[in-house]
């Protein structure tokens, strides 16, 4: 089976200078760019010329533009036809606004699934793990999903911390060697966010960032980067999105430290109700 643009664009990605980065994490984000134009005015879109839109297309293994976009127009085709959201609460009132925010959401979780990086997420449950101590951090509107992490995670292992900045400060010459850092880091990204990864990662100690793209200025400090990739979308889009990705990761853990008898003993009182 041929590869397509996603899986020739991650494998590519570690390898493309900054401005290449840039072409691809939107390529990821926003296929629907590179299928409906041509290579100058999706290049005007990004913010770049079309010259670095062609060299981009060579640079993954494409002959040029025109083979970059017949590959994106029938992965996108493909989606289509295989999609069954549009037979989602049909019968439902179109005009009622509850209902097309639920229809965006499943819409979005459907296009989130076909792009995530589940190699990298993979990395992410082995790497908690294993790590001895586990650092959540998250500012601002990423706080959210750095509490909701934290709260199940330290229930599960019972090894997790929520990082608090007025009352951290050198923790992380605290931690054991084996520990890891997890980054929440969205639009618009949290400077001190970044720092504390910067000084993380100059530690030696494991980075991990979920972020909203390739090219977030936190991802130059993790060793694993996790991206969101939704274009255009804002913060209740990105939310229940980011939220069935972490609870992915959160059941992922489960299971192994269940199978490895590995289990917190506050597990079975806080995360397993109803259950004996």
């Amino acid at each position: 089976m041929s590869r397509n643009f996603i899986e020739m664009t991650k494998e590519n990605f570690p390898h493309l200078t900054k401005g290449l980065k840039k072409v691809g994490d939107y390529l990821l984000s926003d296929p629907m760019i590179f299928a409906i134009h041509p290579a100058k005015k999706v290049g005007e879109t990004i913010g770049v010329s079309e010259t670095m839109i062609i060299r981009f297309c060579t640079s993954i293994g494409y002959s040029g533009f025109s083979e970059l976009q017949k590959d994106v127009r029938n992965h996108l085709l493909d989606l289509k036809q295989e999609s069954t959201n549009e037979h989602i609460l049909e019968n439902e009132p179109a005009s009622n606004n509850y209902i097309e925010s639920l229809k965006n959401d499943i819409s979005n979780l459907s296009s989130a699934s076909s792009q995530v990086d589940f190699e990298n997420m993979d990395k992410i449950v082995e790497s908690i793990i294993n790590s001895e101590k586990v650092i959540v951090v998250g500012y601002y509107h990423s706080f959210t999903f750095a509490h909701w992490f934290y709260f199940n995670l330290t229930y599960t292992l019972g090894n997790a911390s929520l990082y608090r900045p007025e009352t951290d400060a050198g923790l992380l010459d605290l931690l054991p060697k084996n520990s890891c850092i997890i980054v929440f880091s969205f639009y618009r990204y949290a400077l001190d966010t970044i720092r504390l990864a910067e000084e993380a990662k100059s530690k030696g100690i494991k980075v991990i960032t979920i972020t909203d793209s390739r090219v977030a200025p936190v991802s130059e400090f993790a060793d694993i980067v996790l991206p969101i990739n939704m274009a255009h979308s804002s913060l209740f889009s990105k939310g229940p999105v980011t939220l069935s990705i972490i609870n992915s990761i959160l059941n992922e853990i489960i299971h192994r430290v269940e199978k490895r008898g590995k289990i917190h003993t506050t597990y079975k009182y806080f995360i397993k109700d109803g259950e004996e």
